[in-house]
């Protein structure tokens, strides 16, 4: 009798989105033949696939955080004063005014460390925003340049729009770490109930063949040979997962 055994695989060290797309491939290569591969396989299949349709709804993969339109438009109103700051502050370098040209200049020498802040990371903008306040606050000659531009009011709102986008910033980032937490607890199940029903094939295979069963153990075979790329480090070195699920 010809020995099946799939090929190692370390399922339990694959990333959460591939043992869904795993779990997936295979779900897609067996339920066109379900009827034929026994009754044992099929409720091994019913199975990985309710834990597997658990999977997907906690990782909420597809999904945009309920955040993320408030994170982009307070990103986008704080850039436009930032924007404005330097309009106002450059278009009086050359003024024939010379209190206006001096506070000009003392603005524009102050902000040119902080010249294209709005073209850093949403989360890197934050903390430099904050930072060239907090300087720009403890400074009056700067307070009282910022007034003669008749741009101090851009400042308070640049402080209040910062302020807003990072609450919103960090509250979608504990959105995406709870999806990622939820995902992760569900994992241990969806890896077990994938081994089940290769377990499940491997034995049909190997007891009670037939063709289908073994064009599906082979599929299977190939799917998994596939996936070693993706198999992720770790202190832990599991069993490969072509013994018997326990």
């Amino acid at each position: 009798m010809e020995n099946h055994v799939f090929s190692p695989l370390y399922v339990a060290k694959l990333p959460i989105n591939a043992i869904y797309s795993l779990s997936k491939s295979t779900i897609e290569l067996a339920k066109p033949v379900v009827s034929e591969i026994g009754p044992i396989p099929t409720a091994a299949l019913t199975y990985l696939e309710t834990i597997n349709q658990n999977l997907v709804a906690s990782m909420n993969k597809n999904q945009k955080s309920t955040f993320t339109d408030d994170v982009t438009a307070l990103d986008k109103d704080r850039d436009t004063d930032i924007a404005e700051i330097k309009r106002v502050t450059s278009s009086y370098l050359k003024s024939s005014d010379a209190v206006k040209k001096s506070a000009s200049s003392t603005l524009h020498l102050f902000l040119a460390p902080y010249w294209s802040i709005a073209t850093m990371a949403q989360d890197i903008e934050t903390g430099v925003v904050d930072e060239m306040l907090t300087k720009y606050k403890a400074r009056p000659d700067l307070i009282a340049a910022a007034k003669v531009l008749g741009i101090d009011s851009l400042f308070v709102s640049l402080e209040t729009k910062n302020k807003a986008f990072d609450t919103k910033f960090k509250s979608r980032n504990t959105e995406y770490s709870e999806r990622t937490e939820a995902a992760s607890d569900v994992k241990p199940a969806a890896v077990a109930a994938y081994l089940h029903f290769c377990t499940a094939i491997e034995q049909a295979a190997n007891f009670a063949p037939n063709d289908t069963i073994i064009a599906l153990f082979n599929k299977m075979d190939e799917l998994r040979k596939n996936y070693h790329a993706n198999e992720g480090g770790g202190k832990d070195t599991p069993t490969a997962d072509n013994a018997p699920a326990k």
